[in-house]
Protein backbone atom coordinates (compact mmCIF):
# COMPACT_ATOMS: atom_id res chain seq x y z
CA UNK A 1 0.00 0.00 0.00
CA UNK A 2 0.94 3.62 -0.89
CA UNK A 3 1.04 6.31 1.99
CA UNK A 4 2.85 9.09 0.10
CA UNK A 5 1.82 9.58 -3.93
CA UNK A 6 3.00 12.83 -6.23
CA UNK A 7 0.94 13.40 -9.17
CA UNK A 8 2.32 15.99 -11.86
CA UNK A 9 0.12 17.83 -13.68
CA UNK A 10 0.25 20.42 -16.43
CA UNK A 11 -2.93 21.75 -18.80
CA UNK A 12 -3.35 18.37 -20.60
CA UNK A 13 -5.82 15.54 -21.29
CA UNK A 14 -2.78 13.19 -20.18
CA UNK A 15 -2.14 15.04 -17.08
CA UNK A 16 -6.01 14.84 -16.22
CA UNK A 17 -5.71 11.07 -17.02
CA UNK A 18 -2.75 10.99 -14.02
CA UNK A 19 -4.63 13.05 -11.94
CA UNK A 20 -7.51 10.72 -11.56
CA UNK A 21 -5.74 8.10 -11.62
CA UNK A 22 -3.64 9.26 -8.94
CA UNK A 23 -6.58 10.19 -6.71
CA UNK A 24 -7.75 6.33 -7.55
CA UNK A 25 -4.93 4.63 -5.88
CA UNK A 26 -4.81 7.60 -2.96
CA UNK A 27 -8.59 6.61 -2.38
CA UNK A 28 -7.70 2.68 -2.16
CA UNK A 29 -4.60 3.03 -0.52
CA UNK A 30 -5.51 6.06 1.79
CA UNK A 31 -2.67 7.61 0.79
CA UNK A 32 -1.63 11.11 1.42
CA UNK A 33 -1.88 13.14 -2.20
CA UNK A 34 0.58 15.56 -3.24
CA UNK A 35 -0.31 17.48 -6.76
CA UNK A 36 2.23 19.19 -8.06
CA UNK A 37 3.14 21.17 -11.07
CA UNK A 38 6.44 22.62 -12.33
CA UNK A 39 6.73 26.32 -13.56
CA UNK A 40 8.91 26.33 -16.07
CA UNK A 41 10.33 29.46 -17.29
CA UNK A 42 13.03 27.80 -20.09
CA UNK A 43 9.65 28.18 -22.38
CA UNK A 44 10.56 31.77 -22.37
CA UNK A 45 13.94 31.21 -24.23
CA UNK A 46 13.51 28.66 -26.71
CA UNK A 47 16.90 27.35 -28.75
CA UNK A 48 18.50 30.42 -27.29
CA UNK A 49 16.02 33.09 -28.95
CA UNK A 50 14.39 35.29 -25.97
CA UNK A 51 10.74 34.55 -26.29
CA UNK A 52 10.40 37.81 -24.39
CA UNK A 53 12.31 40.75 -23.73
CA UNK A 54 14.04 41.52 -20.82
CA UNK A 55 11.52 44.27 -20.01
CA UNK A 56 8.83 42.09 -19.32
CA UNK A 57 10.37 38.48 -18.43
CA UNK A 58 9.56 39.47 -14.61
CA UNK A 59 5.92 39.79 -16.50
CA UNK A 60 6.19 36.41 -17.94
CA UNK A 61 7.46 34.36 -15.26
CA UNK A 62 4.63 35.58 -12.95
CA UNK A 63 2.11 34.81 -15.64
CA UNK A 64 3.74 31.09 -15.75
CA UNK A 65 3.33 30.83 -11.91
CA UNK A 66 -0.09 32.45 -12.22
CA UNK A 67 -1.06 29.85 -14.70
CA UNK A 68 0.54 26.86 -12.64
CA UNK A 69 -1.35 27.84 -9.37
CA UNK A 70 -4.74 28.38 -11.08
CA UNK A 71 -3.86 24.67 -12.22
CA UNK A 72 -3.52 23.70 -8.68
CA UNK A 73 -6.23 25.58 -7.63
CA UNK A 74 -8.88 23.98 -9.86
CA UNK A 75 -7.48 20.45 -9.17
CA UNK A 76 -7.73 21.06 -5.49
CA UNK A 77 -11.01 21.83 -5.79
CA UNK A 78 -12.62 18.99 -7.02
CA UNK A 79 -11.09 17.07 -4.21
CA UNK A 80 -12.94 15.87 -1.03
CA UNK A 81 -12.09 12.69 0.07
CA UNK A 82 -8.43 12.71 -0.26
CA UNK A 83 -5.76 13.53 2.07
CA UNK A 84 -4.53 16.21 -0.48
CA UNK A 85 -1.46 18.85 -0.66
CA UNK A 86 -1.13 21.29 -3.59
CA UNK A 87 2.87 21.89 -4.14
CA UNK A 88 3.82 24.79 -7.16
CA UNK A 89 7.76 24.50 -8.11
CA UNK A 90 9.99 26.87 -10.07
CA UNK A 91 12.39 24.74 -12.54
CA UNK A 92 15.12 27.42 -12.22
CA UNK A 93 16.95 26.22 -15.35
CA UNK A 94 16.99 22.64 -14.05
CA UNK A 95 14.88 20.05 -15.71
CA UNK A 96 11.29 19.53 -14.79
CA UNK A 97 12.30 15.78 -13.96
CA UNK A 98 15.37 17.04 -11.30
CA UNK A 99 12.89 19.10 -10.26
CA UNK A 100 9.96 16.48 -9.42
CA UNK A 101 12.32 13.80 -8.60
CA UNK A 102 13.96 16.13 -6.06
CA UNK A 103 10.67 17.02 -4.69
CA UNK A 104 9.31 13.31 -4.30
CA UNK A 105 13.06 12.23 -2.50
CA UNK A 106 12.11 15.36 -0.09
CA UNK A 107 8.82 14.40 0.73
CA UNK A 108 9.56 10.49 0.66
CA UNK A 109 6.75 9.65 -1.76
CA UNK A 110 6.25 6.07 -2.48
CA UNK A 111 4.91 6.52 -5.92
CA UNK A 112 5.01 9.22 -8.55
CA UNK A 113 2.07 9.87 -11.02
CA UNK A 114 2.70 11.47 -14.38
CA UNK A 115 1.36 11.54 -17.48
CA UNK A 116 3.11 10.38 -20.92
CA UNK A 117 2.05 12.09 -23.91
CA UNK A 118 3.31 9.53 -26.15
CA UNK A 119 5.75 11.35 -28.56
CA UNK A 120 8.21 9.26 -30.33
CA UNK A 121 11.34 9.39 -32.80
CA UNK A 122 12.40 13.34 -33.48
CA UNK A 123 9.74 15.17 -31.26
CA UNK A 124 10.84 12.90 -28.20
CA UNK A 125 14.72 13.68 -29.25
CA UNK A 126 13.96 16.97 -29.53
CA UNK A 127 12.00 17.91 -26.70
CA UNK A 128 12.99 15.09 -24.56
CA UNK A 129 9.78 13.06 -22.19
CA UNK A 130 10.12 14.54 -19.15
CA UNK A 131 8.00 11.17 -17.98
CA UNK A 132 11.07 9.38 -19.58
CA UNK A 133 13.37 11.17 -17.82
CA UNK A 134 11.51 10.69 -14.70
CA UNK A 135 11.46 7.33 -14.91
CA UNK A 136 14.82 6.90 -14.87
CA UNK A 137 16.07 9.60 -12.14
CA UNK A 138 13.37 8.66 -9.18
CA UNK A 139 14.01 6.85 -6.62
CA UNK A 140 10.51 6.35 -5.99
CA UNK A 141 8.25 3.90 -8.40
CA UNK A 142 6.88 5.78 -11.17
CA UNK A 143 3.48 5.51 -12.84
CA UNK A 144 2.92 6.39 -16.84
CA UNK A 145 -0.28 7.29 -17.77
CA UNK A 146 -0.79 7.43 -21.29
CA UNK A 147 -4.16 9.29 -22.37
CA UNK A 148 -6.91 7.22 -22.92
Amino acid sequence: MYKKILVAIDDSATSRGALAEALHIARTSKAKLYITHVADETVLNLHGHAMTNAVNVDGAVANLIKGGQKLLDDAMASITDVDAEALLLEASNRRISEVISDKAKELGVDLIVIGRHGQRGLATLILGSVAEQLAKMADASVLLVRKH
